[in-house]
């Protein structure tokens, strides 16, 4: 997308009143010019800020990603409210508000996840045994054999767990509710049937090793 090249010579205060004009012709041009101008400067300090919280370069990016998207959504910025003189500074010091912001919701819904508090509207039940990826382990081709052989209500609860610790979280405690519901029984049962699919991959694995050494 190479549209905005003709305004690469623009001042930054230009590309702000171009955005910021909601019937500008340039407008969506002038916001790809400012990404292009300021998204190496911006990532430097995202990197920096997630440094500081353990997070990983990756989030360093996709932090710089929910910068600009914010900004587009609401474009606030206004010279006279800016301490620096420079335009370009005072508008990156403006973006790395944002950036400081925007980290700290990463680092809520992170913690949220971790204590099963965290939702998006998109939890689910998962009932269906997801297929064998083709470079799949010994260990993960008996796992695979024990769950088609489970009963329905343990294949479940084992799944719709799996799903989301596997993602580094707990499991909402709204799914938690619907797990529940679906499947007619208590958190207690849950947690007993979650441990019995636990024993039985261990037991699995430990008479596929018993075999194998005969």
């Amino acid at each position: 997308m190479n549209s905005w090249k003709h305004l690469s010579n623009a001042s930054t205060r230009e590309l702000l009143m171009t955005f910021q004009s909601t019937t500008h012709p340039d407008r969506d041009n002038a916001f790809y010019a400012l990404v292009d101008r300021f998204k190496s400067d911006l990532l430097r300090f995202c990197e920096v800020r997630c440094s500081g919280f353990g997070q990983p370069p990756s989030v360093a990016e996709y932090l710089v990603d929910n910068v600009f998207a914010a900004f587009a959504r609401n474009p606030l910025f206004d010279f006279a409210n800016a301490k620096l003189k420079d335009d370009n500074k005072a508008f990156l010091v403006y973006l790395n508000g944002i950036a400081r912001n925007e980290l700290t919701n990463i680092y809520r819904d992170q913690k949220k996840k971790q204590e099963g508090k965290w939702s998006d509207g998109l939890e689910r039940i998962v009932t269906e045994i997801p297929p064998l990826p083709k470079n799949a382990t010994i260990e993960d081709q008996v796992k695979y054999e024990v769950l088609q052989e489970l009963p329905f209500t343990h294949r479940v609860v084992y799944l719709t767990y799996m799903s989301y610790e596997n993602m580094g979280c707990y499991l909402p405690r709204k799914l938690q509710k619907a797990l529940r519901e679906y499947l007619g029984i208590s958190q207690p049962t849950v947690r007993v049937y979650k441990k019995e699919v636990l024993d039985r991959f261990e037991l699995a694995l430990k008479g596929f090793k018993f075999i194998k050494e005969e």
